[in-house]
């Protein structure tokens, strides 16, 4: 192509992205209008920030776009329509969210355009997770992420780039640096502007200035990057240098903050527009045509301005999960294992599985059938394969289906969020409740959010292990919580915590068949609970969401848990049954939805409820179901509650028993309801001057132990620390030595 034919080409690009440039000023001149008059309630604007829109002459339709709340022009240039822009600001039934999302935070699914976040820099880890997926791709696309300058000091951008750093990943950040977080201004505070200077890189990544003021360089230099980007597939950063020539929002006023000199001067010297226009008069574009272009952009947009305003109000949603399929509403479905395959040996070599085995073959299956399940968190690879052996195997069966994650919880949610937006079933791994908190942005403002923010247009069906619990020597602080009162206080995610194998697998089918986001809570001290092991038909196994079990029926109480507890509600059912009184005793299992009818049904019939969990007292989610009785129930229901104070999980494991629910705090608390009294008779202890030696496992989810060998026999002398015996436990073989010195008696 001739140097002529270049600079023709160029012009053209250049023409159309002024077009667009245009056409965002035109949309931001209106919606300030329309708000003054109190026609629209909110607007932020893009002045100054147009000469994003030139970067699209060089993405292709398989990029993606997390852009910046400021990106019109780019918006436009890459498809969005001006209607849908107005549409958003009048909050429309016709907007991509049917009036749910602030009018400046976009999405449009056929064009790649991400939905854009609320907490500014959420988009940075989502935008990796998608650039994961489609890194290998032969179109060689690029993800795009936007940024605001303020917003990079975001923990979740930092972590964001590191991720792309750490993989490899072809990630184009593009900060929007107009010097301001709102009021704050930014020179010398950022990670590529600090104290000492302008930094060249960050994380090992290149950094590239552009003057976002000069929309020519800039599409030159972006065309640069791209073709780079597309050809190493590794990240780039970019600072987009830009004058912001306007109020933050229409709710600031920048001249409280900016001198009326910096603020004329900035309009004088920042405007990309008035630039590029020059610049195309140069090049010889008639005055005239560029005119005529403005005067149509302009009635163009009052025209769709006018069409929006007039169109049809959204009803208001009262769900933000998508409707469960056919065959998870059906109740007839629950299947939870045959225990009689195992005994009749029905299946060659059958045996029981575990809870922790059921999870792992639930999860193997669901990897077989379907490419698409990629599972991400800390210490899953093998050898390890999780803390708690929930993963062992299936790295050596799955290859880099199975990753380990940093040790950073909002980049585990933040990065499966994106892969599930670009197609895949992530399953993500925390490895305590307790850290949930740590992820918790990225589940309540994103995983959650998601389906109802776009109105399904965007959906991530990501699965959330949690392993919960206490009741483990070796627990404590930051180990041993459940927190699912805090699960379940967030919309748009399915909550379970399984107290069996055969309810864990098939929740987790469930979970898998539903494609709603799910967090799923397994209590460590249920993980290898033989008692409680299901049949090896785990293919077959599925609890519909929302449905309670009766671990045994009785009209005189009604004992509701979930996880741990549903053992000690069992086990207090069992000591009243003894004495003639007979106890509905319910398993929840699922805590978001919740079988609202089994448990009213059940607490009508008895007249008395006892909610018994793990999480801290107040405000707990037995509370909720309390309360849902209360307004439900035709008749007066006698109510308890047995929790955890408001307190945390101490180590000290016999405080950690006193803290936690127990048997004879529940059994306490129902006698009590039933009107009765009751005295406890205490085992016998260890004789005087003698030590009962307990072997312990060799973690907090060993539930059985075997001795392999006695290194010892009655009649021996021993001292503190000697060897007893070589023990197997369910983890890992363990050596039991003597805490005190004497003679063996058997």
């Amino acid at each position: 192509m001739s140097s002529n034919q270049n600079r023709q080409e160029t012009v053209q690009q250049l023409l159309t992205s002024y077009r667009y440039m245009v056409t965002s000023r035109e949309i931001d001149l209106l919606e300030q209008d329309f708000t003054g008059r109190g026609e629209a309630f909110f607007h932020v604007s893009g002045a100054g920030h147009e000469a994003t829109a030139v970067l699209n002459h060089h993405l292709i339709a398989e990029d993606w776009l997390h852009v910046h709340y400021r990106d019109k022009a780019l918006m436009l240039a890459r498809g969005i329509s001006v209607e849908m822009f107005f549409l958003a600001t009048f909050s429309k039934d016709a907007s991509h969210s049917r009036g749910r999302q602030m009018n400046a935070h976009m999405s449009a699914p056929d064009l790649n355009v991400l939905s854009l976040v609320g907490p500014v820099g959420n988009s940075a880890l989502q935008a990796v997770g998608v650039a994961q997926v489609v890194k290998s791709q032969p179109q060689e696309p690029i993800v795009l992420c936007a940024l605001g300058d303020g917003m990079t000091q975001q923990g979740e951008v930092l972590e964001g780039i590191a991720h792309a750093v750490r993989d490899e990943l072809p990630v184009l950040f593009v900060v929007q640096d107009n010097s301001f977080a709102i009021s704050t201004t930014t020179r010398g505070k950022t990670f590529y502007s600090t104290p000492e200077g302008d930094a060249d890189r960050f994380y090992s990544t290149p950094i590239t200035r552009i003057d976002g003021r000069d929309a020519v360089a800039s599409l030159s230099t972006f065309g640069q990057i791209v073709e780079q980007m597309r050809r190493d597939r590794k990240p780039h950063i970019v600072v987009f240098q830009v004058d912001r020539l306007s109020n933050h929002t229409n709710a600031d006023d920048q001249r409280m903050y900016r001198t009326a000199e910096e603020i004329q001067a900035v309009q004088a010297g920042g405007d990309p527009i008035i630039k590029l226009k020059q610049h195309l008069l140069d090049q010889g574009v008639a005055e005239e045509e560029l005119d005529r272009l403005a005067d149509k952009v302009r009635e163009q947009v009052r025209t769709e301005a006018h069409r929006a305003q007039r169109s049809a109000e959204p009803a208001p949603a009262f769900d933000a999960v998508k409707e469960l399929p056919p065959q998870l509403a059906d109740r007839a479905s629950e299947y939870r294992g045959d225990l009689s395959l195992v005994s009749t040996g029905a299946e060659n070599g059958a045996k029981p599985f575990t809870m922790l085995e059921s999870i792992r073959e639930v999860l193997r299956l669901q990897m077989e059938q379907n490419d698409d399940v990629v599972l991400f968190g800390e210490d899953i690879e093998d050898p390890k394969g999780d803390v708690f052996g929930v993963t062992r195997g299936l790295t050596t069966r799955f290859g880099s289906r199975v990753r380990n994650s940093p040790l950073a919880e909002a980049s585990i949610l933040g990065v499966t969020i994106g892969q599930a937006l670009a197609g895949k079933r992530p399953v993500a791994f925390l490895q305590f409740a307790d850290f949930l908190p740590i992820a918790y942005n990225q589940i309540f403002a994103e995983l959650g959010s998601m389906y109802w923010r776009t109105d399904g247009g965007w959906q991530v069906p990501v699965i959330v292990m949690i392993t919960c619990g206490g009741y483990k020597p070796g627990l404590g602080p930051f180990h041993a919580s459940s927190l699912e009162a805090l699960a379940a206080h967030t919309p748009g995610v399915d909550v379970f915590m399984p107290s069996t194998a055969g309810d864990a697998a098939g929740l987790l089918n469930a979970a898998f068949a539903s494609g709603r986001p799910t967090l799923f809570f397994y209590p460590k001290s249920c993980l290898n609970d033989r008692e409680n092991a299901t049949s090896p038909d785990l293919q077959r196994h599925l609890v519909p969401p929302g449905s309670a079990r009766f671990v045994r029926r009785g009209d005189d109480i009604t004992l509701l848990g979930w996880g741990n507890t549903v053992g000690l509600c069992a086990k207090a059912g069992d000591a009243l049954a003894e004495a003639g009184v007979d106890a509905d005793v319910i398993d929840l299992r699922s805590i978001v939805p919740w079988d609202i009818d089994a448990v009213v049904e059940s607490a009508e019939r008895t007249g008395k409820l006892v909610v018994v969990h793990e999480d801290n007292h107040t405000a707990g989610f037995g509370a909720e179901v309390i309360a849902t009785v209360a307004e439900r129930a035709s008749r007066k229901i006698e109510a308890r509650r047995v929790t955890r104070p408001d307190t945390y999980v101490p180590f000290n494991f016999a405080n950690q028993l006193e803290v936690l629910p127990t048997y004879k705090r529940t059994l306490e608390t129902a006698v009590e309801l039933l009107g009765g009294a009751m005295q406890w008779q205490l085992p016998a202890s260890a004789q005087k001057d003698s030590y009962l030696v307990e072997a312990i496992g060799s973690s907090p989810s060993d539930e059985s132990i075997t001795v392999v060998e006695w290194k010892i026999r009655p009649g021996d002398a021993i001292q503190s620390g000697d060897l007893i015996a070589e023990l197997e436990a369910d983890k890992a073989a363990v050596e039991l030595r003597s805490p005190v010195g004497g003679e063996v008696a058997e």
